[in-house]
């Protein structure tokens, strides 16, 4: 698993606070939890952006042009370090 996909796994995480307050003290209750349909949105998103940009070889220079599916295939897999 390469860094970006660990980013978007914490990414994908729901912070949820819980406060408790007596008279004598106050106290706060942090817990993160893992939400997988956040998770998956963010990956579609991400894949999106590299097929949206994928159309150029290097986005600075070069022509655009139309890739194959196997090419978005390979490009999507080399972007998130999966064979």
């Amino acid at each position: 698993m390469n860094e970006r996909i660990k980013e978007l796994y914490e990414q994908a995480h729901i912070e949820h606070r819980q406060e408790y307050s007596s008279p004598t003290m106050k106290t706060v209750s942090v817990t993160r939890q893992f939400d997988p349909e956040l998770f998956a949105e963010l990956i579609i998103k991400e894949c999106s952006k590299v097929i949206v940009n994928g159309g150029y070889r290097n986005p600075a220079f070069g022509e655009k042009h139309t890739l194959t599916p196997p090419e978005i295939d390979t490009m999507i897999k080399e972007h998130f370090g999966v064979e």
